[in-house]
């Protein structure tokens, strides 16, 4: 292999981090993205050790306090979504566990809550700023805010197999693409960039899925 070769697979390399623990976070998110996408439960394992090794990288090294946080509380959440495709994939007397849309009232409510959250958790995390020494003052406080808050009802939308949840990591993935890329964190911005054409896959995979439950069902 010449010099230039080797020079270019390191490059490419870095892209999935600059130390150990990034290049860790980044191989398990994209391969956890890729299994759920793929409804394997594989998935919910791989983004607990992301989430783990994430929160410490938000809170110690770019002082993104709402992604900090966001990332400890995927720990349980993603073990609470581990915990409903073991429950709902065993449950045969519920039907097959596939990909759903929600009505579209409850989009509707879910669209206006999501809004209120938002507002809240950014005055939130203001206030608690202000009021705790050990926070540091939040830096890009809404666009976070907004990443935060969609990433707690898509996670969670998810774990019900709904449709939506991909809406939701669109738009957070393109806002990361943007927060990390000016906090000067290339190589998370590049992730986020993955996570974006992952969660593009993501949708078309349940789309189908959904598709084939519809036509298996009116076949019958």
């Amino acid at each position: 292999m010449t010099e230039s070769s080797i020079l270019a697979t390191i490059e490419w390399l870095q892209l999935f981090g600059s130390t150990p623990l990034e290049v860790i976070a980044t191989t398990s998110a994209i391969l956890g993205v890729m299994l759920i996408a793929r409804q394997n439960i594989l998935g919910w394992p791989l983004g607990i050790l992301w989430a783990s090794i994430s929160a410490w990288l938000a809170i110690t090294e770019w002082q993104l306090v709402s992604d900090g946080i966001l990332y400890l509380s995927y720990i349980p959440i993603q073990l609470y979504c581990w915990m409903v495709w073991v429950k709902r994939g065993s449950a045969v007397e519920q039907g097959a566990f596939v990909p759903q849309w929600l009505p579209q009232r409850q989009q509707q409510l879910l669209v206006a809550f999501a809004a209120l959250c938002i507002l809240g958790w950014g005055l939130g995390i203001s206030l608690l700023a202000e009021k705790v020494s050990w926070i540091p003052q939040p830096s890009l406080l809404w666009l976070d805010s907004v990443t935060t808050v969609l990433s707690f009802f898509a996670q969670f939308l998810q774990a019900r197999k709904r449709m939506e949840n991909w809406v939701g990591w669109c738009i957070v993935n393109l806002l990361g693409i943007y927060i990390y890329w000016i906090k000067d964190a290339p190589i998370y911005s590049f992730q986020y960039a993955i996570f974006l054409g992952l969660g593009i896959y993501g949708w078309i995979q349940w789309h189908r899925s959904q598709k084939l439950q519809s036509y298996a069902a009116g076949s019958c």
